[in-house]
């Protein structure tokens, strides 16, 4: 990534420039085969610097960039985690294979997120959220399986919490809470 194509992120970033005029500037970053292509070349070199600058440019389409989040969900040399989880949550939770993936980001945590436990467990907190998030009963079985097999209590209480709300209130508690509001 070029100096001039740093410098027109960050000053669409800090709404220097608006979109149309970043877009101007940088017409390549519209195109989302491109920017898929960027992430790429960022996976293959671990370029974590570059990758901060990546994610600063909006995305039409995230489902496009799925497998991306699922590798860079699973890998230890950029500090991106905690957003990914909440794409898993909120985007990606139509895919059961998710929960293979969620749970692989909950046993190969981070070297970052493990230096303070609030951030360690705020982070397992997230990951299961978007377990609970996939589809049932596969979700479900595998809350249930987690808070069995494991011996961390935090993981385990917060597995059996998620499991529960989910049976009671289902996945999509927020869409309901939202009709009823209306």
């Amino acid at each position: 990534m070029t100096e001039l194509e740093k410098n027109a992120i960050l000053d669409f970033a800090s709404s220097e420039i608006t979109i149309d005029d970043f877009y101007k500037k940088m017409p390549q970053y519209k195109n989302e085969d491109f920017i898929v292509k960027k992430y790429n070349e960022i996976i293959f070199n671990k370029d974590s610097k570059t990758l901060g600058y990546l994610r600063l440019i909006p995305i039409r389409d995230v489902r496009l960039f799925k497998n991306i989040y699922r590798q860079l969900l699973l890998e230890d040399w950029h500090i991106e985690h905690e957003d990914i989880v909440g794409f898993f949550q909120s985007y990606f939770n139509k895919d059961i294979e998710n929960i293979y993936i969620l749970l692989n980001a909950l046993i190969n945590i981070p070297t970052y997120l493990q230096e303070d436990e609030a951030t360690k467990y705020s982070y397992i907190k997230k990951i299961i959220y978007a377990i609970g998030a996939q589809p049932q009963p596969e979700s479900l079985s595998a809350l249930g399986d987690l808070a069995s097999e494991t011996g961390d209590e935090k993981i385990k209480e917060l597995a059996l919490h998620q499991l529960e709300k989910r049976k009671r209130l289902g996945r999509w508690e927020y869409e309901r809470n939202q009709q009823i509001r209306q």
